[in-house]
C-alpha cells in the first residue's frame, strides 16, 4: 500500500509532513515515529531497496516519517526552516499528536538518528503519557565527548562566525546538499580506510556506490544557521544541541519510558561516550540501556550507515526489531 502524505502544522506556523504507511500484517505494537538528524530527511531511513520503517510495517506497525519543517517533502508547504532546536522539537510534538489521532493510538514509539535522538528524548519527557519508548542511533547529545578533531575545527570557527552573531542569521539556510556533493565527489579517498578526515560519517565501503549517492546526494537537505550554530556550539562544548549543560539532568529525569541507545564503537561523531551520561542521567526510565554495535569481528559502522546499509540491516535491524516487540 502506498504512503499518504500528512501536513503537520506546528503551534508557531511552520509546517512538517508524515509519511505514513500502515501496518501490512496484524498489529504487533504501537506506532512508530521516525525522526531525522541533522538537516537530513526521509532518506535516513531508507536509500535503494533497505528501508526500516517498510520493515517495520511488513512486521504489523504503522510507521511514520517525519520530514522537518522547510526540508525534503515538507518544502511542498514552505521554505521556512526550523530556526532553533526548540523549533525541531515542536514539530515533533505536533508529530507526535497527530500520529495518535491518525493511527488511533494513545501512545507511540520514537526513533531517533543524530540530532533526532536528542529530539526523541526531549519529546519523551515533554509527551510522556503519550510515548511507549524511545530509540535512539547515535544520538546527538554530549557531542563534545565525541571526535576530538572536529571538535577543535568547530573551536576555531567560533573566531570567525561566533554565536552572537549567527543568532542574527539564524532562520537563514544552509544547504547540505553541497556538502553531500563534497563528500560523493572525495568517496575514493573517503572509503580507503587509512586516509582520516574530520568528518567521517559512514565506514569506509560501507555502502554500494548507488546508495552512497542516494544518501548523500538527496538525503543531505537543509538546515538553518540557527540549528546549525546549537550542534558547532555543542561539538565544541559540553553541553547539548540548544540546551546548556546544567539543564539536561533535569529533562532527561523526566523520560519515563523504556529506552534503548545504539552507538557504534567506529562512529568518531557520537561515539558510545556520547551515549553514557544520557544512559546515567535517565533515571526514571524503567528500562535504559546502552549497546554497543561495531567491534570487530563484526564490520565497523559509521554515523550514518549505523542506520540504513547493508551491515546495518544484518547487525542493528535486529537490535531494533528486537527492542520494538518487546514494547
Amino acid at each position: 500500500m502506498e504512503a499518504r502524505l500528512l501536513p503537520v502544522p506546528a503551534r508557531d506556523g511552520g509546517t512538517a509532513v508524515l509519511l505514513a504507511r500502515p501496518a501490512e500484517a496484524p498489529a504487533s505494537g504501537p506506532p512508530a515515529l521516525f525522526i531525522p538528524g541533522f538537516g537530513q530527511n526521509r532518506l535516513t531511513w531508507e536509500i535503494g531497496g533497505l528501508s526500516l520503517p517498510e520493515r517495520l510495517a511488513a512486521r504489523g506497525r504503522a510507521t511514520y516519517v517525519l520530514e522537518q519543517r522547510g526540508t525534503g517533502l515538507a518544502r511542498r508547504f514552505g521554505d521556512r526552516l526550523a530556526a532553533s532546536p526548540d523549533e525541531l522539537l515542536e514539530d515533533v510534538l505536533a508529530a507526535i499528536d497527530l500520529v495518535r489521532r491518525d493511527a488511533g493510538a494513545d501512545r507511540l514509539v520514537l526513533l531517533g538518528h543524530s540530532l533526532g535522538g536528542l529530539l526523541a528524548l526531549r519529546a519523551a519527557a515533554e509527551r510522556p503519557a503519550a510515548v511507549a519508548g524511545v530509540l535512539t542511533l547515535a544520538a546527538g547529545l554530549f557531542l563534545g565527548r565525541g571526535s576530538p578533531r572536529l571538535g577543535a575545527l568547530l573551536r576555531l570557527t567560533r573566531l570567525v562566525f561566533p554565536t552572537p552573531l549567527a543568532a542574527r542569521f539564524a532562520a537563514r539556510p544552509l544547504p547540505l546538499r553541497v556538502a553531500g556533493a563534497v563528500l560523493l565527489a572525495l568517496r575514493p579517498v573517503l572509503d580507503h580506510p587509512a586516509v582520516p578526515f574530520p568528518l567521517p560519517v559512514w565506514a569506509p565501503r560501507a555502502y554500494a556506490v548507488r546508495d552512497l549517492e542516494q544518501r548523500f546526494g538527496e538525503g543531505m537537505d537543509r538546515v538553518s544557521i540557527g540549528v546549525a550554530t546549537a550542534v558547532r556550539d555543542a561539538f565544541a562544548g559540553t553541553g547539548v544541541p540548544g540546551l546548556p549543560a546544567r539543564d539536561v539532568p533535569a529533562w532527561l529525569a523526566r523520560v519515563r519510558c523504556p529506552v534503548l541507545l545504539i552507538h557504534s564503537a567506529t562512529d568518531p561523531l557520537s561515539p558510545p561516550p556520547v551515549g553514557e551520561p544520557v544512559r546515567d542521567g535517565l533515571v526514571a526510565s524503567p528500562d535504559a540501556r546502552l549497546v554497543v554495535v561495531g567491534r570487530p569481528p563484526d564490520p565497523p559502522l559509521g554515523h550514518c550507515d549505523v542506520v540504513v546499509s547493508e551491515h546495518a540491516r544484518d547487525r542493528v535491524w535486529p537490535l531494533v526489531l528486537g527492542w520494538l516487540d518487546s514494547r
